[in-house]
């Protein structure tokens, strides 16, 4: 009976154990924009890598690259659940300096890196936006810097921590400001929240993705791609924006790294169902084992003892003798 009491408690602890996100999730969470959109649903982009300087890393560029991409990853699968179907619209051509720049022209954003932005900032990226106030649109181009070291200029950014702050400054290249939330009701972090909410150079960082709460600010700054005569100005002047009922607050991760997570996810599945399996067979061994040995165990036979009970001698017969 312990043995079973015991295997439930072990499944109970396997399938359920779900160590809680220290950020903060806030159903009430709130975006502003920028105050400018881009009139061209395709925007270009320059990335000039910071070649043969020692800090950094030829893997960032592609990162760089990956996080722009990724937008428009995400922007698919959001308007599979949402709609705003005209975001897709949205048209990203990204063109590496030195090497096919010519390609974009003069380009909407340019993208170039820093060793550090050093001990008096807290940054590890920067986006520099120029916004016509009459039209309420970007004046190109606008200029990202991206760190490879942390403010201390100690601890390298690894290339999931660039995906991430790349990701995060495109959003305000986009037109979106931050996000009052450090986290989605799903537990994963918010891409437009104003600091990075992981540990800069930590291998086990993960990749963040923007969410239903940005996509949606963004559906309304590009609302003029819903009208086939294109933009007609003004832009939309600075806007908070908060979910309406319907969207759910969480990331929009890429279906390709939904399908992934879900295969992680199966597989850690697999892997606890076997420990506990294993487990259990263990217990149901050693329970065998204590029977066999109670059962080979011989029982100590009862000893009879007798006891005979004497009692005084009979009486013999005397001579009685009378005295005169």
């Amino acid at each position: 009976m312990r043995t079973l009491v015991l295997i439930g408690i072990l499944l109970v602890m396997a399938i359920w154990f779900n160590p809680a996100s220290n950020a903060h999730a806030a159903t009430g969470a709130e975006i502003p924009t920028e105050g400018g959109t881009w009139t061209n649903p395709t925007i270009t982009i320059v990335i000039t890598p910071a070649s043969n300087i020692p800090w950094f890393k030829a893997s960032y560029t592609y990162d760089a690259n990956y996080a722009i991409a990724r937008w428009a990853k995400s922007i698919i699968a959001y308007t599979d659940s949402y709609g705003s179907y005209y975001l897709r619209k949205l048209t990203f051509v990204t063109c590496v300096s030195g090497v096919n720049d010519t390609l974009c022209g003069t380009p909407n954003i340019r993208v170039q890196f820093i060793q550090s932005f050093g001990s008096q900032s807290a940054g590890l990226g920067l986006t520099s936006v120029r916004i016509q106030q009459n039209s309420g649109t970007f004046v190109p181009p606008t200029t990202t810097t991206l760190a490879a070291y942390d403010p201390t200029n100690t601890t390298q950014l690894t290339d999931t921590d660039m995906i991430n702050i790349a990701s995060h400054e495109f959003g305000h290249a986009l037109g979106l400001n931050h996000a009052t939330a450090s986290a989605t009701d799903d537990g994963t972090f918010e891409l437009m929240f104003l600091s990075y909410g992981q540990a800069v150079g930590n291998p086990r960082n993960s990749l963040e993705a923007p969410s239903t709460l940005d996509m949606y600010a963004l559906s309304n700054v590009y609302d003029w791609l819903a009208n086939p005569s294109g933009f007609t100005p003004p832009g939309h002047p600075v806007t908070i924006y908060s979910l309406p009922p319907g969207i759910t607050y969480s990331s929009v991760y890429p279906y390709s790294e939904q399908i992934q997570t879900l295969q992680n996810s199966i597989n850690q599945m697999r892997l606890e169902i076997l420990i506990v399996a294993a487990v259990a067979g263990l217990l149901l061994a050693v329970a065998l084992a204590l029977g066999i040995l109670l059962a080979r165990k011989k029982p100590v036979q009862a000893q009879t003892v007798s006891w005979q009970i004497v009692g005084p001698p009979a009486p013999t017969e005397q001579s009685v003798f009378r005295r005169d």
